[in-house]
Formats: structure tokens, C-alpha cells, sequence
């Protein structure tokens, strides 16, 4: 069995700044009108584990960046169309920069391991809303053939408010497909060495849970926080290039909207 608990180098980045952007658009109702504010700007940074074997944890300096209109929006590296939307249902096309990459120079335990790299993905993504819980369902698919995969992510959270105070406590899973799994995670028949064999992974099955904070220092300047944990499957924790079966992150930071 890995030890727990284990650390990522670029993981989740990108749903960090879409789901911080989801919580300035969830809590808009809070402001004058009830509308979000069309611009934010910030900056923050995430804190986040590696379940790469010998690998440090990371920091990353991050922006935060919301532009929002009625049809399309930016949210961090994240971009989208607005197909459907009513006050309980909500479709959207999605593009987002995917960060979750390593380098062989990470850790001495990868020398011989080609760098796994980022990349452009698109899909759609759908929210329901039962009066105060949130269900949002996400398909990508790799644009650029790095990973070649896809990655499906089920989310249910619970906003709650107080003045100027929101929490949002969520649990997710997000299923990952053989050829997204096998590229970060696994061993190809040029990269083995004596103690890392050939390893091929199919779909995986990764829980989440985490909490968002948001405080509001006035109606413009928000201050935002974020916990979270994945508990990586099995199969990827097996990975001789893995030797953590969690990982862990957090994030903070400040934006102004305008």
C-alpha cells in the first residue's frame, strides 16, 4: 500500500480557476441586481502534493480571471459557450488548458521517463440545480492527441451563506479513460528499467471532496480559499512511478471585481 497522503505537481490547476469562477457566478445574487460582475481580476497561488515517486510538492503562482457575458465567458485558462441555460438547468461548450504534466528532471526515481505534457481540451458540461444543491456533470476530450483520453467529472456541492461569508462543501469523481491514465501514470516499453517494468492502466476512478471559502471584503474585493483531496485509484496507485495513493491541495487568493 502507497503512503497517504500524496501530492501533484499540476493537478487541477485549471479546475481551480473554473471552479473559483463558478463560486463569484454562484454567489452574484448577493450583489446590487443580483448580477455578477462582468470583469474580475486577482491573483493567488496553489499549494498542491505529488504522487510522483520522489517528486516535490509544489507552489504556483496563479491569476484569476473572469470576463462574463450572456452568451460566452472566461474563467482562468478556461473558456466557454452558453448553449442552454435556465434557472434550474444549464448546458455550456468548455475549453480549458489542461497543466497536469511532469518532467523527467522532477525526480532522480524519472530519469528515463519521457515528460508528460499538458494540453487543449474541449466538452460540454451540464448543471442542475435543486434549491440550494448543485449537480454538475463535465466531458473533455484531448484536442492536441498529448494524453489521446478523456476524463468524465461528476460534482455535488452545497453552497451555504451567511452576510458576506461562502462556504461550499462538495464531493466528486471523476473517471479518467486508458489512454489519460496510461499516459500520466503509466510505463511504456522504452522508459523500463530494472525495478520499472511496462505498466498500462485502464479507466480510472478517483474520488474528491473539498471545501471553497469566499469572504467578501466589500462588495468588489473577495478573498477566496480552497481544500481539496483526491483519492487516486488503485490501479493508479500501483503505477511504479507512483508512490502516493492521495494528493492534496489548496489554494488561495484575492480578486477584485469590477
Amino acid at each position: 500500500m502507497k503512503k497517504r497522503p500524496a501530492q501533484i505537481t499540476h493537478l487541477l490547476t485549471c479546475l481551480l480557476f473554473l471552479l473559483l469562477s463558478f463560486w463569484w457566478i454562484g454567489t452574484a445574487a448577493a450583489q446590487p441586481g443580483g448580477a455578477p460582475p462582468p470583469f474580475s481580476l486577482g491573483t493567488g497561488a496553489v499549494f498542491s502534493t505529488t504522487p510522483y515517486l520522489g517528486a516535490d510538492n509544489k507552489t504556483i503562482a496563479i491569476p484569476m480571471l473572469m470576463l462574463s457575458g450572456e452568451q460566452f465567458f472566461i474563467r482562468g485558462t478556461g473558456a466557454g459557450m452558453h448553449l442552454y441555460q435556465d434557472e434550474q438547468f444549464s448546458v455550456d461548450l468548455l475549453g480549458k488548458y489542461r497543466f497536469e504534466a511532469y518532467e523527467a528532471g522532477d525526480s532522480a526515481s524519472l530519469i528515463g521517463i519521457k515528460d508528460r505534457d499538458g494540453t487543449v481540451e474541449a466538452g460540454l458540461g451540464a448543471d442542475w440545480r435543486f434549491e440550494q444543491v448543485v449537480l454538475s456533470g463535465k466531458v473533455f476530450t484531448d484536442l492536441l492527441d498529448e494524453h489521446g483520453g478523456q476524463e468524465i467529472n461528476l460534482r455535488l456541492k452545497k453552497p451555504f451563506r451567511w452576510r458576506m461569508l461562502f462556504l461550499a462543501p462538495y464531493l466528486g469523481v471523476s473517471l479518467r479513460s486508458d489512454d489519460f491514465s496510461t499516459y500520466y501514470y503509466g510505463v511504456d516499453a522504452t522508459e523500463t528499467i530494472a525495478g520499472r517494468p511496462e505498466y498500462e492502466l485502464g479507466w480510472t476512478t478517483n474520488w474528491q471532496a473539498g471545501l471553497a471559502i469566499r469572504v467578501g471584503l466589500n462588495q468588489n474585493i473577495m478573498l477566496s480559499t480552497l481544500f481539496g483531496l483526491e483519492i487516486l485509484d488503485q490501479e493508479i496507485a500501483d503505477s511504479p512511478i507512483i508512490d502516493q495513493d492521495t494528493q492534496f491541495f489548496t489554494m488561495l487568493g484575492i480578486a477584485y471585481g469590477f
